[in-house]
């Protein structure tokens, strides 16, 4: 595994992407940033519990299902949880998403956060891997904005599956110029949770109110549609995957209405997602979409992403650049600032 030390995207790739809203690219990341992002995981998951933006969603559907405790998160409180569990309660259509096969035991969803705000190596492969040339090139875009890392794990025995959703509504931002981009740690395949895509979902032409992962309930505060009911007549629907491995990276539009299956395999799954912003995208602080972590711009909409919050990571101002160490300089110019006013 080398990664892509030349980005050219073929007519086939770029075809692909715009018909089916979903293209899956070989070999677009190297070992050592695959060891990076791997390295980044770990520490995220060694923190469960006392982390802030860290939860076990396994752990959080059962809890939801099967009594009526509070909610236990540990120290993450990003979520109201109560609030979310009353309103998938409430919600007629709800139901658990669990996969019926397996050994009983109890597994990890594992899902965090913004690990580019603290861990120099997921900057390092978000801002300087091959990745936001493909991108750019993708998206047709003349600079592109790194928006955000979500890292999504499920261990062995994991039952919970995550429901279809369309990421779009999700995010405080206006336009589709905008991707996300899936990279798996571990092998994945159907049989230990690979992410599937509702193929050509892209150009449905309609905003689907986020949902809360574990149930297919969208959040109340959005004002859009709610997501069709996938899980309940996939036969009815075009829905694709891939088989990856390390190194590998699927790349889905904004609107591609996507999900992933339980993992009841003895196989680990884990992941992590960029998402990247074209220059047509604009500001916009839509109802129901999630709070981001840490973000101090006072962007109002309408406003192009012109802040610290989203770097432009693309393009470079010279061959060879690396932006992850000029954010570390302007990092240390800060602390320095603050230092010396203190």
């Amino acid at each position: 595994m080398t990664g892509r030390n030349a980005v050219c995207l073929t007519v086939a790739d770029r075809h692909a992407f715009a018909e089916d809203g979903v293209l899956c690219l070989r070999n677009a990341l190297s070992a050592n940033e695959v060891d990076l992002l791997r390295a980044a995981v770990d520490r995220q998951i060694a923190s469960l519990g006392s982390s802030s933006t860290g939860y076990d969603f396994e752990a959080i559907a059962h809890q939801v299902w099967g009594g009526d405790s509070m909610v236990e998160t540990g120290s993450a409180d990003r979520f109201d949880m109560e609030r979310l569990k009353d309103m998938i309660r409430a919600d007629p259509f709800s139901r658990p998403l669990q996969e019926t096969v397996g050994t009983g035991q109890t597994g990890l969803f594992f899902y965090d956060v913004a690990a580019w705000r603290h861990d120099r190596g997921v900057r390092q492969v978000a801002f300087d891997s091959a990745l936001p040339q493909i991108v750019s090139q993708l998206l047709e875009a003349r600079y592109l904005n790194f928006w955000e890392d979500t890292t999504f794990v499920k261990a062995p025995q994991t039952r919970q599956r995550t429901a279809f959703h369309q990421d779009l509504s999700y995010f405080q931002i206006e336009g589709d110029q905008c991707v996300v981009v899936w990279m798996p740690l571990d092998p994945a395949d159907l049989a230990n949770g690979v992410t599937q895509y509702v193929r050509g979902s892209h150009r449905w032409d309609e905003i689907f109110a986020p949902n809360v992962f574990v149930s297919q309930t969208p959040i109340a505060t959005s004002a859009d549609s709610r997501c069709p009911d996938i899980e309940a007549a996939q036969e009815r629907y075009d829905v694709i995957s891939f088989d990856v491995m390390p190194g590998d990276v699927i790349i889905h539009h904004v609107r591609t209405v996507h999900g992933a299956g339980g993992n009841p395999s003895d196989r680990w799954r884990r992941a992590m997602s960029f998402r990247y912003c074209g220059d047509k995208v604009r500001y916009f602080d839509r109802p129901g979409a999630i709070s981001q972590v840490g973000v101090a711009h006072d962007l109002k909409n309408g406003d192009r992403l012109f802040s610290a919050d989203y770097p432009v990571v693309w393009p470079r101002p010279w061959p060879g650049f690396r932006m992850a160490d000029a954010f570390d300089a302007q990092i240390c110019l800060q602390k320095g600032s603050q230092a010396s006013t203190a």
